[in-house]
C-alpha cells in the first residue's frame, strides 16, 4: 500500500527556480494553510503533474513555469520531485523537468527528461523518459488509476465540481475511473475472436469436404498404378530377349570389323605415306630456293644457331638493363629537381629573412631615438650598437616601473582621502535615514491607528440599540404572550379533530361509490379507446404531412437541381444512388485524364533528367578529352598555347619529320662510306672520286672538302639522329594515343547543339503539359466539390424518405381502426355512467373542501401559536442581544478614545523627525561637495602620471615587438641558414648535371645494342632454314621406301569383301531393334503414363487420409473453442456488471453515510449516484447522475442546489470514490474545501473529516491533505489531535512563494 512523503518545487509559477520549496507528507493528515494568491494550490499541480505528467489546465504558453520576466533571465528551468514508497520496502522518486526560452517575440516550452528512480532493498534503478513511458510507470506504481489520480485524489481547484458536470461530461469521468473502456474492449475482443473461429470454421468445413473426395480419388489412382505396373513388367521381359539376340548380332559385327578395320589401316596408312611424300617434296623445293646453301656439317651450324640465341638474349638482357638504369636515372633527376626547387625558395625565404633583420635593426635605432626625445633621455644620438640599444631598454623599463609605482601610491593616497571624506557623508546620511525610518514607523502607525479608529467607528456605527430600545423590547414580550395565551385558550374550544373526522368518513363512503363506477365504465370505454387512438394516429398523421412539406419547400428546388427534375419522395433514394453514380463517373473519368496527363508531366521530366544527365557527362568528356589533347599538345610544344584543333596538324608534321629522319638514319652507313672512298681517293691521288679532277686550285677548297668528310664520317651524326628519331617517335605516339580522344571531343562537340534543343523542345512540352494538368486539376476539384454538395444532401434525403415512409405507415394504421369501428358495434354509451361519476365526484369536492377547511384552519391555529412562540423566542434574545450590544457599545468607545491619543503621539514624531531632517540636510551636502573635490583634483593627478605611464609603456612594447624579431632571427642563426642553403643549391645542380651525363651514354650504348639485334636475326633464320633443307631431304628417302614396302602387301580386295559381310549383318540387327523399338516405345508410354500418375498420387494426394483426419480435427476443436469463447464473453459481461454494481454500492453507502453526518440542512436526506444502463446492443454502458433524495422522493441534483451544496456534494462524491477506489494508495487531496459553505456546514464537514481521519487513522497508508485560507475551520476540525504542525505558504520580499513549517497551537 503505498504513500508520499515528500514533494520539491522549483520554479514553478510562483516559486522560485533558485532555491527550491518542500513539503512532508504525514499520516494521518498534512495541513497547507495560506493566503489567496500565496502559491496553494500549485502543490496540488505539481502533484498531479508528478503523477500523471498532465500540466494544469490553465497552463498553455509556460503558464505553469516561473515567469521568466520576474528575474530578469531568458531561460527558466522548473522541476518537481516526490519522494513516496510502496510495500514491502520500495522508495521511490519520480522526477520531472520543463524550460521556458523567452525569445524577441515568443516563449518555447520544452520538457524535458523525466526519470523515476527506484531503492529496492539496497540497489537502485533509475528508468527515464528515453528508455520508459514513465506517466504510465507511476500511477502503475502507485498502484492506483490515472483517472482516479486526475479526478479524484489530486482534482484541480478549477475542476472540483466536476460530479455536478453536465450528462455527458460526468459520464466520461465515471468511465475513465471504472476503466470501462478497457473492459469494452476485452469484450469486443472476444467477439471479434469468436467470429473469426466462426469463419474459420465455415474454411475448415469446406475444406473437411475436398480432403474427403481426395482420399477417395487417393483409393482410385492407387488400383490403376497396380494394374498399368503389371502390364510393364509383361513388355519388358519380350524386350529382354529381344536384347540378347541383338547382342549375338553385335558381337559378329565387331569381329568382321575389326577384320576389315586392319586392313582398312593399311589401305589408309599407304594414302596417308603418298600424300605426306608429294608435301616433302615440295617442302624441299620451297627451301632450296630461298636460302643461301651452307656446306658446315649439321652440328657445327647447330653450335651456331645456339650461340646467336644466347648472344641475342645476352643483348636483350643489356637493354632491359639500361632502360631500368635509365628510368631510375630519370627518378633521381626528378627528385633532384625538386630537391633543387625546395632549397631555392628556402633560400628566398632566408634572404627575406637577412632583409627584414637589416630593417628592423633601422627600426630600433629609430625608435631608441625617437622614444629619447619624447620621454627626454640624453645620449641616444647618431649610430647605436646593440649594446647601447639594450641600454636603453633596460632604462627605459626602469623608468615605467618607476612611473607605475608612483600611480599605485597616488591612487592608494585618493582612496584613503576619498574614504574619510565618504564617512562623513556616511555618518550624516545614517542620522538621515534614522530620522526617515522614526517618520515613516510614525506614518504607518498613524495610517494603522486611524485604520482601526475607522473600523472600531464603523462596529459603534453598527450598533443600533439604546436604552429606549430596550424598553419597546420588553413591551413588545409582553404583548406577545397575552395574545398567545388567547390562542391556546380558542384551539381547545374549536374542536377540530371531531369534526376532520366525520368528514373524512363522507369521503370514504363516496370514493367507494366513485370506483364501482369506474369498473362499470372500464367496459365501456374500449371503444373510445380505438377512438382515442384514432384521431392521436391522425393527428400525427397530420404531423407527418406537415414536416415533409417543410423539408420538399425548402431542399425541393436544390434536390431537382442535383438529383432529378421530377422526383418524387417514395423513389428519392434510388434517384440519389443514381445521382451518386452518375457524379462518381464523371469524377472518375476527370481523374483518369488527370493521371493521364500526371503520367505524360513524368515521361517528360525523366526524359528531361535523362537528357540533363547525358548532356553533363558529354561535357565531363568533352572537359577530358581536351585536358588530355592540350596535355599531349603541351608537351611537345612547351612554348605554345595548346589548341585542339591543331592536333591533325601537329600529327602530321610529325610523321613528316620521323620519315625524315629515318631516311637520314637508314642512309648513314652508305654516306659515310661513300665518304671514306672520297676521303682515299683525295688523299691517294689528290682528285674528287666523282669527277675525277684534280686539286688544284688552293689549300682552302680541299680543307672545306676535308671538314665536310669528317663531319659525314663522325658517328656522333649518326647518334645524334637517332635520339631525334626516337624523340619525334615519342612525341608521335604520344599524339596518337590522343587522337581516339580528339575524335570523342569533336563528335560530342557536333552532338552538343543537337542535345540542347532536344532539351528545349522537352521542355516546352513539359510546359504545355503543365499548362493542361493545372487545368484537369480544376476541374477534377470541381466534380469533387459536385460530389460532396451532392453527399452532403445524403441526411436530407433519408429524412425524406423515412417521413414519407412513417406516413404511409400512419395512414395503414387509420385504416385499420377504422375498419375496426366499423365492424363492432357499441350496447350503450358511456355517457350516463360519465354524469353519475360527475355527480359523485362534485361531492367529493364539496366533502375535500370542508375537510380542507377544517385542516387548514387548525394548522393556521398552530402557526399562530408556533409563530407567537417564535416571536417571544425572538424578543428574549433580542433583549439579550440589546444588553449585550451596549456593554460592546461602551467598551468601542473606550478604545476609539485610546487610538486618538496614540495618533497624536504619532503626529509629534513626526514634527520632531521633519526638524531633524531639515538639520542634517545641509551637512550632508558640505561634506559631498568636500569629497568630490578631494576626488576630482585626485582624478587629475592620476590622469597626468597615467598618461606618462602609458606613453613610456608604449615606447617599452614597441621596442621590444622589434627586438623580439631581431633576437628571434638571430636565435634561429639565419646567416648561417643562408649560406648553408647556398652551398646545398651548389651541390645539388653538380649532382644534375652529372646525372644528365650519364642517362645520355647509357641511351647511346643501349642504341648500340639494339642495332646488334636487329642485323643478327637475318643470319639466324639462314642457319635455321639449312638445317631444315637437310632434315627434309632424309625424310623424303624415308617415306619413298614405305610407300614401296606397303604397295606390295595388296590389302584393298580383303577390306571391299568384310565390308560387304558387316553391312548384312547390319541390316539383321536393324530389323531387330525396329521390332524392339516398338515394343519399347509402348512400355516407356506406358512407364511415362504410371510415372505421371505417382506424381500426381505424390502431389496431390499421398497424404489424402492424413489431412482428411487433420481438417476432421481442426473442425471439431473450432466448435470446442467457439463454444468456450461465448462462455468467456458471458462470464466476463456478467462480472463487469457485477464488479460496477458493487463499486456503485460502496461509492453510494460511503457518499449516504458522509452526507447524513455532514450536511445540516433538512431539504435533502442523502445523495447518491444512479447508474442507468444505456444498452441497446449488448454493451455494458452506463449514464450517471448525481440524485438527491428526501423521504422516498428523488430528484436530479444538478440545477436544484446551491452553490454550497454542490461543494459539499462534491467533497463528498471524491472522498467515497478515494475509498473505493483509491484504497491501496490511501491518498486525498481537498483543495479550498470550504468554498461557498455556510458556517454550519463548514463546522460539520470540520467535524465529519475529523471523525473520518480517526476511522481511518488505523490504516498505514491513509494521508489525508488539505489546503485552505480558512483557519477557523481548522479549529473546528480539532487538528491537533492528528498532526503537531503545518505547513504555511507564503510570499517573500521578492513575492517568490515560500513554504514554512509551524506549530498547530499557532491557529487553535
Amino acid at each position: 500500500m503505498s504513500r508520499i512523503e515528500k514533494l520539491f518545487v522549483s520554479g514553478v509559477r510562483s516559486f522560485g527556480f533558485d532555491e527550491a520549496q518542500y513539503i512532508q507528507f504525514n499520516t494521518p493528515l498534512t495541513l497547507i494553510v495560506g493566503y489567496n494568491g500565496s502559491g496553494k494550490t500549485t502543490i496540488i499541480e505539481c502533484l498531479k503533474y508528478a503523477t500523471t505528467g498532465e500540466l494544469p489546465p490553465n497552463s498553455k504558453g509556460g503558464a505553469f513555469i516561473h515567469d521568466p520576466s520576474l528575474t530578469g533571465e531568458r531561460e527558466v528551468l522548473a522541476q518537481v520531485k516526490l519522494k513516496f514508497r510502496t510495500p514491502p520496502n520500495a522508495e521511490h522518486v519520480v522526477s520531472r523537468r520543463i524550460q521556458l526560452t523567452v525569445k524577441k517575440t515568443t516563449r518555447s516550452q520544452k520538457t524535458l527528461e523525466s526519470t523515476l528512480s527506484t531503492v529496492r532493498d539496497g540497489e537502485r534503478t533509475v528508468l527515464s523518459s528515453k528508455n520508459a513511458e514513465i506517466d504510465r510507470m507511476v500511477p502503475k506504481t502507485l498502484n492506483v488509476a490515472p483517472a482516479v489520480l486526475d479526478a479524484v485524489i489530486f482534482c484541480h481547484q478549477d475542476e472540483s465540481l466536476w460530479p455536478m458536470s453536465e450528462p455527458a461530461a460526468l459520464k466520461k469521468r465515471f468511465d475513465e475511473i471504472f476503466e470501462a473502456q478497457k473492459y469494452i474492449k476485452a469484450i469486443d475482443n472476444l467477439k471479434v475472436i469468436r467470429k473469426k473461429h466462426g469463419e474459420q470454421l465455415t474454411r475448415f468445413k469446406s475444406l473437411e469436404e475436398a480432403e474427403k473426395d481426395n482420399k477417395k480419388k487417393a483409393d482410385v489412382f492407387e488400383r490403376r498404378m497396380g494394374e498399368m505396373h503389371a502390364e510393364i513388367e509383361e513388355w519388358r521381359t519380350e524386350v529382354a530377349e529381344i536384347d540378347a539376340q541383338i547382342a549375338e548380332l553385335d558381337e559378329k559385327i565387331s569381329f568382321k570389323n575389326e577384320q576389315a578395320l586392319s586392313f582398312k589401316g593399311i589401305v589408309d596408312k599407304l594414302a596417308n605415306k603418298r600424300s605426306h611424300l608429294e608435301f616433302r617434296q615440295d617442302t624441299v623445293q620451297e627451301l632450296k630456293s630461298s636460302i643461301k646453301e651452307l656446306n658446315e656439317p649439321d652440328q657445327w651450324l647447330e653450335e651456331n644457331l645456339a650461340q646467336f640465341e644466347e648472344k641475342v638474349a645476352r643483348h636483350e638482357t643489356e637493354v632491359e638493363e639500361n632502360k631500368e638504369q635509365y628510368a631510375e636515372l630519370q627518378k633521381e633527376l626528378q627528385q633532384s629537381r625538386r630537391s633543387l626547387g625546395t632549397k631555392q625558395s628556402e633560400r628566398g625565404k632566408h634572404q627575406s629573412d637577412k632583409d627584414k633583420y637589416e630593417r628592423q635593426l633601422e627600426v630600433r635605432v629609430e625608435l631608441v631615438q625617437h622614444a629619447a626625445n619624447l620621454h627626454g633621455i640624453r645620449g641616444y644620438d647618431g649610430q647605436l650598437n646593440d649594446k647601447q640599444a639594450q641600454q636603453f631598454s633596460e632604462r627605459i623599463q626602469k623608468i615605467l616601473n618607476d612611473k607605475k609605482r608612483e600611480l599605485e601610491f597616488l591612487q592608494k593616497e585618493n582612496r584613503e582621502e576619498a574614504d574619510k571624506k565618504q564617512a562623513v557623508i556616511t555618518e550624516c546620511e545614517g542620522r538621515k535615514a534614522g530620522y526617515i525610518r522614526d517618520r515613516t514607523f510614525a506614518k504607518q502607525r498613524i495610517g494603522n491607528v486611524e485604520k482601526r479608529v475607522n473600523a472600531l467607528q464603523a462596529q459603534l456605527n453598527g450598533l443600533d440599540v439604546d436604552d429606549g430600545r430596550k424598553a419597546v423590547l420588553d413591551a413588545e414580550l409582553s404583548d406577545v404572550e397575552q395574545r398567545l395565551q388567547k390562542l391556546n385558550e380558542g384551539f381547545q374550544t374549536a374542536d377540530f379533530d371531531n369534526k376532520i373526522r366525520h368528514e373524512s368518513n363522507e369521503l370514504a363512503k363516496l370514493e367507494a361509490e366513485n370506483d364501482g363506477l369506474g369498473r362499470d365504465m372500464v367496459e365501456c370505454t374500449q371503444l373510445a379507446d380505438d377512438r382515442a387512438q384514432l384521431g392521436l394516429r391522425k393527428k400525427q398523421l397530420i404531423e407527418k404531412r406537415r414536416n415533409l412539406d417543410t423539408i420538399t419547400s425548402t431542399w425541393g428546388d436544390k434536390i431537382s437541381s442535383m438529383i432529378a427534375p421530377s422526383w418524387k419522395p417514395e423513389s428519392i433514394e434510388q434517384e440519389f444512388q443514381r445521382a451518386q453514380k452518375d457524379r462518381a463517373k464523371v469524377l472518375e473519368e476527370a481523374t483518369r485524364k488527370r493521371d493521364e496527363q500526371d503520367q505524360h508531366l513524368k515521361q517528360a521530366q525523366f526524359s528531361i533528367r535523362s537528357l540533363e544527365e547525358k548532356a553533363k557527362v558529354q561535357g565531363d568528356q568533352m572537359e577530358k578529352s581536351k585536358t588530355a589533347v592540350c596535355n599531349a599538345l603541351s608537351e611537345v610544344n612547351p612554348d605554345d598555347t595548346p589548341n585542339v584543333d591543331n592536333l591533325p596538324n601537329e600529327i602530321e608534321e610529325l610523321e613528316e619529320s620521323v620519315l625524315t629522319l629515318e631516311k637520314d638514319v637508314s642512309l648513314f652507313d652508305s654516306l659515310k662510306e661513300f665518304y671514306g672512298r672520297c676521303q682515299k681517293a683525295m688523299n691517294k691521288k689528290n682528285k674528287c672520286l666523282l669527277c675525277d679532277r684534280a686539286f688544284g686550285g688552293g689549300a682552302a677548297e680541299k680543307a672545306k672538302l676535308i671538314e665536310q668528310i669528317q663531319n659525314g664520317l663522325n658517328e656522333k651524326g649518326k647518334e645524334k639522329a637517332k635520339d631525334e628519331l626516337t624523340l619525334a617517335e615519342q612525341q608521335l605516339g604520344s599524339l596518337r594515343m590522343v587522337r581516339s580522344q580528339y575524335d570523342t571531343y569533336v563528335r560530342l562537340s557536333s552532338e552538343k547543339p543537337g542535345l540542347r534543343q532536344e532539351i528545349h523542345a522537352l521542355k516546352e512540352k513539359e510546359e504545355s503539359i503543365l499548362r493542361k494538368l493545372e487545368e484537369l486539376d480544376q476541374a477534377v476539384r470541381e466534380k469533387q466539390e459536385e460530389c460532396q454538395d451532392l453527399d452532403s444532401m445524403g441526411k436530407t434525403v433519408s429524412a425524406i424518405s423515412r417521413t414519407h415512409q412513417d406516413i404511409t405507415e400512419a395512414h395503414n394504421q387509420v385504416e385499420r381502426i377504422l375498419s375496426q369501428q366499423q365492424a363492432s358495434g357499441a350496447t350503450r354509451t358511456p355517457e350516463e355512467i360519465r354524469e353519475l361519476q360527475e355527480t359523485c365526484v362534485e361531492q367529493m369536492r364539496s366533502v375535500k373542501t370542508r375537510l380542507t377547511n377544517l385542516q387548514t384552519e387548525r394548522q393556521r391555529i398552530r402557526d399562530s401559536i408556533s409563530s407567537l412562540e417564535l416571536d417571544r423566542s425572538g424578543l428574549v434574545n433580542k433583549i439579550n442581544d440589546a444588553a449585550r450590544q451596549l456593554e460592546r457599545r461602551d467598551d468601542l468607545v473606550n478604545q476609539i478614545q485610546s487610538q486618538k491619543d496614540d495618533l497624536l503621539h504619532q503626529k509629534d514624531i513626526i514634527h520632531q523627525a521633519d526638524q531633524d531632517l531639515e538639520k542634517v540636510e545641509p551637512e550632508i551636502a558640505k561634506a559631498r561637495a568636500i569629497r568630490n573635490d578631494v576626488m576630482e583634483r585626485g582624478h587629475e593627478k592620476e590622469s597626468r602620471v597615467a598618461g606618462e605611464r602609458d606613453g613610456l609603456a608604449g615606447s617599452v612594447n614597441e621596442l621590444k615587438l622589434v627586438e623580439n624579431d631581431i633576437q628571434d632571427y638571430v636565435a634561429r642563426g639565419g646567416p648561417s641558414l643562408l649560406a648553408t642553403t647556398d652551398r646545398e643549391i651548389h651541390s645539388l645542380q653538380k649532382s644534375e648535371a652529372r646525372i644528365e651525363k650519364d642517362m645520355q651514354e647509357l641511351a647511346a650504348s643501349t642504341n648500340k645494342l639494339k642495332d646488334e639485334i636487329n642485323n643478327s636475326d637475318e643470319q639466324k633464320r639462314n642457319i635455321r632454314n639449312n638445317l631444315n633443307y637437310r632434315k627434309s631431304l632424309r625424310e623424303v628417302e624415308t617415306l619413298k621406301s614405305e610407300v614401296a614396302e606397303l604397295e606390295t602387301r595388296n590389302a584393298t580386295e580383303d577390306y571391299e569383301r568384310l565390308d560387304d559381310e558387316v553391312k548384312w549383318l547390319n541390316s539383321e540387327r536393324n530389323n531387330k531393334n525396329a521390332d524392339r523399338s516398338g515394343k519399347a516405345a509402348s512400355m516407356m508410354i506406358k512407364d511415362n503414363e504410371l510415372v505421371r500418375i505417382m506424381k500426381e498420387w505424390e502431389t496431390e494426394y499421398q497424404h489424402a487420409a492424413r489431412k482428411y483426419r487433420q481438417a476432421h480435427v481442426k473442425v471439431e476443436t473450432t466448435k470446442a473453442a467457439i463454444e468456450d469463447l461465448g462462455l468467456y464473453g458471458q462470464a466476463l459481461d456478467s462480472a463487469i456488471m457485477r464488479y460496477h454494481s458493487l463499486k456503485m454500492d460502496d461509492v453510494n453507502r460511503i457518499a449516504g453515510d458522509l452526507w447524513k453526518r455532514t450536511y445540516q440542512g433538512t431539504d435533502i436526506d442523502t445523495i447518491l449516484i444512479r447508474s442507468d444502463n444505456e444498452s441497446t446492443t449488448g454493451r455494458r454502458s452506463y449514464n450517471y447522475r448525481v440524485c438527491m433524495v428526501k423521504q422516498d422522493t428523488e430528484m436530479d441534483m444538478r440545477g436544484r442546489c446551491s452553490a454550497g451544496q454542490k461543494v459539499l456534494a462534491s467533497i463528498i462524491i471524491r472522498l467515497a470514490l478515494a475509498e473505493t477506489f483509491g484504497a491501496n494508495c490511501g491518498l486525498i487531496a481537498l483543495d479550498e474545501p470550504t468554498t461557498n459553505l455556510d458556517s454550519d456546514n463548514i463546522r460539520a464537514l470540520a467535524e465529519s473529516l475529523h471523525t473520518l481521519i480517526n476511522d481511518r487513522r488505523s490504516q498505514s497508508n491513509f494521508q489525508l491533505i488539505i489546503i485552505t485560507h480558512d483557519e477557523e475551520f481548522l479549529r473546528y476540525m480539532r487538528c491537533s489531535d492528528f498532526c503537531d504542525y503545518f505547513y504555511r505558504v507564503g510570499r517573500d520580499e521578492y513575492q517568490n512563494s515560500t513554504i514554512k513549517r509551524e506549530s498547530i497551537r499557532r491557529v487553535l
